[in-house]
């Protein structure tokens, strides 16, 4: 069987912070522009991460407990019992040797660093993967108990721990809302990268691999194109405006330690709009 309920706690094994690290690693990747690497990071996400694949199903498992707070403790603890059972079902070989052709292609295609990547919110994420991976032992049994114990305190908690990547699902009342309140400031047309930008979010409460991954590309290219304008003579002529745009590719480097939500959406959608208003 796959050795997954060891004591001390192995972070390579632990599907979340894998995770984690490589969308951290992909935003180093794309603001230096080492499209390679950046690709392969991608790739690795995609085929190991996505929905139907069991680091995918484990992901999500992991994202529904350190995504929650503030619950009541009945609900708290009803949604941990699901959470448990469910990650129950998951296969632990097939958990491990998923990990380990993750751990590999790291190894081989990226580079071990990826480990040291900082992870805000890594102590919730290590003690979720205690929680699951104890076993039935009295001692593991005892483990549980105080891991479980940890876990409910934290969804109960009215405020959210730590600086986690919070994901906040949406459904289509929210999406039309929002996006008649960005027409009534901006128009009626929005650009087509703004469309694809406002689909992907609409989409991001089955998954938020895919948004995380646009995100980074598409934050990657607005970087490029506002550091392209700096040269321009219009920009360099106006102090204003060069200001302005500093402060912008400011902006667009601090968002890789910002939630994923529709405050971020909408500073995007609005850096979209500016950068297409510079290059026409």
């Amino acid at each position: 069987m796959a050795q997954m309920g060891k004591t001390k706690h192995n972070k390579k094994r632990n599907t979340a912070f894998l995770y984690e690290a490589l969308v951290r690693e992909m935003t180093k990747s794309v603001v230096s522009q080492d499209k390679e690497r950046k690709n392969n990071i991608v790739d690795i996400l995609k085929e190991s991460f996505s929905s139907n694949k069991v680091l995918g199903k484990e992901l999500r498992l992991y994202q529904a407990i350190l995504e929650s707070s503030d619950l009541d403790n009945v609900t708290a603890e009803k949604l941990l019992y699901k959470i448990r059972e469910a990650h129950s079902e998951l296969d632990e070989q097939e958990i491990y040797d998923a990990q380990t052709a993750v751990i590999n292609r790291i190894n081989k295609e990226i580079g071990s660093d990826v480990y040291n990547n900082f992870v805000p919110n890594y102590k919730s994420i290590a003690t979720v993967s205690q929680l699951f991976g104890a076993d039935s032992t009295a001692v593991g049994i005892k483990r549980g108990v105080i891991l479980e114990q940890r876990v409910l305190e934290t969804l109960t908690a009215n405020t959210i721990q730590e600086s986690k990547t919070e994901m906040k699902p949406i459904d289509n009342i929210v999406f039309k809302t929002f996006t008649s309140k960005f027409n009534e400031t901006y128009g009626d047309d929005l650009l087509s990268e703004q469309k694809e930008l406002l689909n992907r979010y609409i989409l991001s409460f089955n998954s938020d691999t895919d948004i995380k991954i646009y995100l980074n590309e598409e934050l990657g290219r607005l970087h490029t194109a506002l550091k392209s304008a700096l040269n321009t003579q219009e920009i360099k002529s106006d102090d204003n405006m060069l200001k302005s745009t500093n402060t912008v590719i400011a902006m667009i480097e601090d968002f890789k330690n910002t939630p994923v939500d529709k405050n971020l959406v909408e500073k995007v959608l609005k850096i979209q709009n500016l950068v297409h208003e510079i290059v026409v």
